[in-house]
């Protein structure tokens, strides 16, 4: 909702400068329109067939690194103090990705994530790599009119002992097929009994976010604005974050941990070795990894 808040935040200072009150084309959607939409598109999902592409996907899905064990997650603070690290890719590094993702079909976003997957297994030693990406649930006109939060994740998960041996197209199947599943979260599947899945597991996962909403200029007539990235998200209690956060130029990439569940020093271990493998570029991805 951040493009709406910026629109509409101009729009009624410009109005009230000029000593007017602002004018809107229509109302904003109300909760009960945008419950009946939600409900709607919901309805028209198979929710059956995603809870079973998730049990096959998550089963013997195994504790993300071998620290100490966290608490139950009734029992775990939702906040705690953070620590961050940034990182800047630059536009030569990724306009070879580009162009690798425009002749072999694969987003950015799945660059981003083969990265962080590659970092995760650095340090934890370990093949079968786990990350929730974080997503914008389906929309529409109503649903993008509403000032509202859509924001889900659910499991990438990425084998890097399985029988697929290029990580890129890998990844970005495990993307489509996670997209296509999408209106059952995680969070859901924990919960489910044919799975089984014990909270440390659930609770051991590290999160993903390509954060590629359009961020609109905040134009107040007579004040200068400019957009602060803080060193660490601020707003995320969970035990470790990676988020890409693209520009008109460098692309930063930022590592938040809580550091009373993760050792301090890991987010820059992660962001710098992220780094390491975009800087490698698609050339020299069977030879690294």
């Amino acid at each position: 909702s951040h493009a709406l808040l910026v629109h509409d935040l101009s729009h009624a200072y410009t109005a009230r400068l000029a000593g007017k009150p602002p004018a809107w084309d229509r109302p904003a959607p109300t909760l009960r329109q945008f419950y009946d939409e939600h409900t709607r598109l919901r309805d028209a999902a198979d929710l059956d067939a995603q809870r079973a592409y998730w049990r096959e996907q998550l089963r013997g899905l195994s504790r993300q690194g071998a620290g100490r064990p966290q608490e139950l997650l009734v029992e775990t603070p939702t906040w705690g103090p953070k620590a961050g690290h940034i990182v800047t890719v630059t536009p030569d590094v990724m306009e070879r990705w580009n162009r690798a993702a425009r002749e072999h079909r694969f987003s950015r976003s799945s660059v981003f994530a083969a990265a962080y997957a590659a970092a995760l297994r650095t340090i934890h030693q370990q093949d079968d790599i786990a990350m929730l990406m974080i997503v914008a649930q389906r929309g529409s006109r109503v649903l993008d009119s509403t000032f509202t939060s859509r924001i889900s994740s659910n499991c990438l998960r990425v084998r890097f002992d399985g029988p697929e041996k290029n990580l890129i197209p890998a990844v970005q199947r495990s993307v489509d097929e996670l997209m296509a599943a999408q209106d059952v979260a995680f969070l859901e599947m924990t919960t489910d009994p044919a799975l089984d899945m014990s909270r440390e597991v659930a609770n051991s996962m590290p999160s993903f976010a390509y954060q590629d909403n359009v961020v609109l200029p905040l134009e107040l007539p007579g004040c200068r604005t400019e957009e602060i990235v803080e060193p660490y998200a601020r707003e995320w209690s969970g035990a470790c974050l990676a988020e890409v956060l693209p520009g008109n130029g460098d692309t930063l990439l930022r590592v938040t941990v809580r550091t009373d569940l993760v050792p301090a020093p890991v987010a820059e271990m992660l962001a710098v070795d992220m780094l390491r493998f975009l800087e490698a570029g698609p050339e020299g991805l069977d030879q690294a990894h």
